[in-house]
């Protein structure tokens, strides 16, 4: 017979309310508090642990990247072998071919005058023409002296004769027609004397028409009708001035540290203010091969066709020459030369990254380049405008392809970095506000 009741036992069947279970028993509580409590502590720690962990990783990531950012950034220039030819400007003078200052050697006054300034002469050609009747005075006395001469000529020889025709007969004695032998050869001698003055004072007549010395332009008359002249003196100044102009000598005190470059048969050009739009071609005929001790110069003459006349003897030409690169030096920008108290350098890159500072001397100064010669080749990594702080061996870095990466000053480079800091410690503090969290 089956029972509708389960049956009875010491514990009371609980009654069914409606409610919620009411959880565990009362002993069970602690127990499961202190898991929690363990479970808590060993997560703080793990985060605590990771919270260090990531902190010191940052830390030395910041100080990696603080001692990469402290080696400075360079950028490579150019270097090439000798250069362009560069144009040297130098003040010159231009003179005649030949300029002939012509003076008076017989005195007298002016009688006429026929050419004036500007007039073109031919050798020989009559200038002016001078009275001289002192010489002419003076050249009848020399003749009148000659006439004299060869009559007491004529009466020695004949003398000299008959006393050589006596001597044969014992009439005379041999000493006497010697002495008349010797009479007529003095007499001979005063002759020649004779005729050699009346010849110089001839010479001298011919002065009396000054005439030009050489084909070409008169540059100057200082003479008038009337005007003394006075031979044998150079004080004052020339009757007339002759200059030969087919071409033109152009006188150029070159700098010293050009004087090498300035070779017999290098081309020139002139320029004229007079011609602002022409230029005349001009050639170096000699150098005087000596630096003047006073101007450190050197004298250069060139030598310019003027066929058409157009050069006029004592003007000024800016004389613009070509001188030649030196094949054995190199050049670069000027910004990548150190100068030093000992010497100038320049600083090369090496294949590791590091500086090689190299001694150079400066061969021409071309403004913003330089041509350098030293122990410096063509396959050296020049820095362009390096530091005055960079060191030989001091370790760098090299700029992008483009060359455009900036290098900030010192005091902007340590601004940067402490900026640099504050925000990754600014990243750090949210990064673990967001662990905690």
């Amino acid at each position: 017979m089956k029972h509708e009741h389960p049956p009875e036992s010491g514990v009371k069947p609980a009654v069914d309310t409606g409610a919620k279970d009411a959880g565990p028993p009362k002993s069970q509580a602690p127990v499961k508090a202190g898991r929690a409590v363990i479970l808590f502590s060993v997560a703080a720690v793990g985060v605590a642990a990771t919270g260090i962990f990531d902190r010191r990783h940052d830390e030395e990531r910041l100080a990696r990247w603080t001692n990469k950012q402290a080696i400075p950034t360079v950028a490579l220039v150019s270097v090439r072998r000798g250069g362009d030819a560069r144009e040297v400007v130098l003040p010159g003078d231009v003179e005649a071919f030949y300029n002939g200052s012509i003076h008076g050697q017989a005195s007298g006054y002016v009688r006429e005058w026929r050419k004036d300034i500007g007039a073109k002469v031919s050798k020989g050609e009559i200038l002016a023409v001078v009275d001289t009747p002192e010489l002419d005075e003076r050249i009848a006395a020399a003749e009148s002296e000659l006439l004299k001469a060869k009559a007491n000529q004529a009466l020695a020889h004949v003398t000299a004769q008959r006393w050589n025709s006596l001597r044969s007969s014992a009439a005379v004695s041999q000493q006497a027609a010697d002495e008349k032998e010797s009479d007529a050869n003095a007499k001979n001698a005063e002759v020649e004397a004779a005729q050699a003055n009346v010849d110089r004072l001839k010479a001298l007549k011919a002065f009396a028409n000054i005439v030009a010395p050489f084909d070409g332009v008169v540059t100057a008359r200082n003479v008038d009708i009337g005007s003394l002249v006075k031979a044998d003196s150079n004080d004052g100044a020339a009757l007339f001035t002759v200059a030969d102009i087919h071409q033109m000598r152009v006188y150029v005190r070159a700098p010293e540290s050009y004087a090498a470059a300035l070779k017999d048969g290098m081309k020139a050009t002139l320029a004229l203010p007079e011609y602002p739009n022409r230029t005349f071609d001009a050639t170096i005929a000699t150098t005087s091969h000596a630096i003047d001790k006073k101007s450190r110069a050197l004298l250069v003459e060139l030598i310019a066709d003027n066929k058409d006349g157009a050069l006029s003897p004592g003007a000024f030409a800016r004389v613009h020459f070509q001188i030649p690169p030196d094949p054995g030096s190199i050049t670069l920008p000027a910004d990548a030369l150190l100068f030093r108290s000992d010497a100038v350098e320049v600083a090369t890159l090496g294949l590791d990254n590091r500086i090689t500072l190299k001694k150079v001397r400066i061969a021409r100064d071309l403004g913003s380049e330089v041509e350098i010669i030293g122990d410096l080749g063509l396959e050296e990594r020049v820095v362009a405008n390096p530091p005055d702080s960079i060191d030989d061996g001091e370790e760098v870095r090299l700029a992008d392809a483009s060359g455009r990466r900036p290098i900030a000053p010192a005091e902007q480079q340590g601004a940067r970095l402490e900026g640099d800091r504050a925000k990754s410690a600014d990243n750090l503090a949210e990064t673990e506000r967001g662990r905690g969290e």
